[in-house]
């Protein structure tokens, strides 16, 4: 595999140049981790990097599969339920791929003993990019959970498609529609269901997978064939990306690609984490300092401000256990009741309905329990839409989060990913760690508190790295820091799924991130403004500017009648007055939306889930917006009217921004 920098990489950092042999063993070269100098580590683990050469040689020896895989023309998928013909589509041609193919590498290669991992296939689906920028580029996305479905990135997040419900189709059942602004784009994006098990992959249900190291020998068999069957991707600018659990996922991947022979002309360019769980170490703390900040915890509540006191105290003493970054577990015991304690106040009842925060999304409310687990609609299981994305293998039904394959996950002998990004960087490729500013089970705070605790290239932390406004047509979006090859992007008025909430703006994102050159496309036109700091760019408006993000819901009938029951009819009286009425009645009755949920029961559906110990209902702060809060005993009292940081808030902040294209007219909006 190659990095960005085929030969050496190069690291400046204070006028220092660090150069990386890339034919070197991985023992000569620097190997950090948070909180640790990466001499420190690499003189702890060098028997770990030798143990890790050794098996990628025995992985390289060992005989190769005989191929018998489909071909490209097998896996084109000319139409989909609403769209009959897709590469000819009048606005918004895109030639898409799909269908499974083998990952077990074989015995002996590191997918796994035994049964683990045998006949495994992974799904895949791959929109082909659009545009070109001079040169091409390609994006493979990973959803989380673990065991969540990349059908939430391509239909939600940043992918081509959004859903059209049953009520406004011909047929009477859901379709999907082709929208602007999808990373496509301008990057050929394969959104990848892994491990096998999840989504529309497969695999026999004695042969799941438990640790993240068999995920990557999986992932590389994969990539091994779907560069057989697709040639013309070898040797292209390739980028990880993905949100939650993947950045576990990815940085393992990441480190994997970059030490295996396996694949030679895999060029591994950067990786782009969306509100990832990757450090617990610095993580956990940030639920209590997020809760500060966001004013979930305050003045006035001491006995909820002293709980999570408490839970931290309790949870910091087990993390002190973990001095070593290579036996930091993905999740502690001990630690799960830290969240809790910030979120669990809002959990209360209204007019006899039990109401919760939205833990990702904590401008919003959900209906407890249920919390959010009704998105999305059965599309994926559809036996037209298995049949055409040529998936038939898998005999059990599409769910969007499989809780055996996040049971079976251990994670036993699987160290927190974040002890492999220091060696990322110092290879040269390029990070980004982006984050929706409203989310608090993966929040900014722990992010920010990661990065500051990294070191790499002989230097710890951000370096006082300037924190960059970030502007779209003067409008302030977020905020933007890199030093190092590490880039950090916090994303106002967005959730954990940023690219559904505000989708222009990732989209300005990652064209940045992969230093699209907009110059370099004949005939087209540059229509928006984007700036950091002193860098000024031209970026491209997609559609009329109609307000972006407001969301398709993850979860049943939370329309404006879902707060009127809830006891807000006041709330929902001034809000509706001030917005033209025919916005709404047009907009299909614009939805509050819900992330999460709570875990499966049988049928093997679980909510996406980040392991923090104990099981998730979302929760949001609706007393503010009520004229509420509860006393020491859990009954409701009058208070005084606070200054609107709820829902009424975030119409307004939706309302505000810039909006650089539309997603269209069904019930997203």
């Amino acid at each position: 595999m190659q990095t960005r920098y085929d030969a050496r990489a190069r690291i400046r950092s204070a006028g220092q140049e660090v150069n990386l042999d890339r034919g070197a063993s991985s023992n000569d070269s620097l190997l950090g981790a948070a909180q640790f100098s990466s001499s420190q580590v690499n003189k702890q683990h060098g028997g770990l990097d030798q143990h890790r050469d050794q098996k990628h040689k025995q992985r390289s020896a060992a005989p190769r599969q005989i191929r018998n895989l489909p071909t490209a023309a097998d896996l084109y998928v000319p139409s989909l339920p609403g769209i009959p013909n897709l590469a000819s589509h009048p606005t918004h041609p895109l030639t898409l791929y799909a269908g499974m193919l083998p990952s077990y590498p074989g015995e002996g290669r590191g997918g796994g003993d035994g049964d683990t991992g045998r006949d495994a296939q992974i799904f895949f689906m791959m929109a082909k990019a659009r545009r070109s920028a001079g040169k091409q580029r390609v994006v493979l996305w990973f959803n989380g959970g673990p065991g969540c479905s990349s059908f939430d990135g391509s239909l939600m997040e940043v992918g081509p498609f959004r859903t059209v419900p049953a009520s406004q189709t011909a047929s009477g059942q859901v379709e999907v529609k082709l929208v602007d602004g999808g990373w496509e784009e301008f990057a050929t994006t394969v959104f990848i269901d892994q491990p096998p098990g999840t989504g529309l992959s497969y695999v026999p249900t004695n042969g799941y997978l438990h640790e993240l190291d068999q995920g990557s020998a999986h992932l590389i068999q994969f990539l091994d064939n779907l560069y057989y069957v697709f040639p013309e991707l070898k040797g292209l600018d390739t980028y990880l990306a993905g949100e939650s659990f993947a950045g576990q996922y990815i940085p393992y991947f990441a480190d994997a690609l970059i030490n295996t022979t396996s694949l030679p002309d895999f060029v591994l360019s950067g990786i782009a984490i969306g509100n990832g769980w990757i450090d617990p170490k610095q993580q956990y703390p940030g639920y209590v300092d997020f809760g500060y900040e966001k004013g979930l915890l305050k003045e006035g509540t001491p006995q909820e401000a002293q709980n999570a006191e408490e839970q931290l105290r309790n949870c910091m003493s087990e993390l002190e256990k973990y001095q070593d970054p290579f036996s930091t577990p993905v999740n502690i015991d001990g630690c799960g009741g830290v969240m809790d304690a910030v979120s669990t106040p809002f959990t209360q009842e209204l007019n006899g309905k039990r109401v919760c925060m939205n833990v990702y999304d904590v401008r919003l409310v959900d209906d407890w329990p249920a919390c959010g687990m009704n998105w999305p609609p059965d599309l994926p299981d559809r036996d037209d839409v298995v049949s055409a994305l040529h998936a038939s293998a898998k005999e059990t039904a599409w769910v969007e989060c499989d809780s055996h394959v996040s049971s079976e996950l251990h994670l036993r002998s699987s160290p927190a990913a974040v002890a492999w990004i220091p060696r990322i960087l110092e290879a040269g490729v390029q990070v980004l760690m982006f984050v929706g500013a409203e989310d608090l089970i993966c929040n900014y705070k722990g992010i920010e508190r990661m990065a500051e605790n990294l070191e790499w290239g002989g230097i710890r932390g951000m370096a006082n790295a300037t924190m960059n406004e970030w502007y779209l047509n003067d409008t302030q979006v977020g905020q933007w820091q890199t030093s190092r090859n590490l880039s950090y992007a916090k994303i106002f008025a967005s959730s954990h799924m940023v690219g559904f909430d505000v989708p222009h703006v990732t989209n300005d994102m990652i064209l940045r991130f992969m230093d699209v050159d907009f110059s370099l496309i004949p005939g087209l036109a540059a229509s928006s403004k984007s700036r950091i700091g002193n860098d000024d760019r031209v970026s491209l408006s997609f559609g009329p500017g109609a307000a972006a993000g407001i969301p398709l819901l993850k979860g049943g009938s939370t329309d404006w009648e879902a707060w009127y029951n809830a006891g807000s009819a006041f709330l929902i009286l001034i809000i509706l007055l001030s917005v033209v009425a025919f916005y709404f009645y047009f907009r299909g009755r614009a939805r509050i939306r819900r992330r999460g949920g709570i875990l499966s029961g049988d049928d093997g559906n679980a909510a996406e889930r980040v392991p923090l110990g104990s099981e998730r209902v979302e929760l949001d702060d609706i007393e503010r917006a009520e004229e509420y809060e509860l006393d020491e005993n859990g009954r409701k009292r009058k208070v005084e009217r606070r200054s609107r940081k709820g829902k009424g808030r975030a119409r307004e902040r939706e309302d505000e921004r810039e909006s650089v294209f539309a997603l269209g007219e069904d019930e997203d909006r």
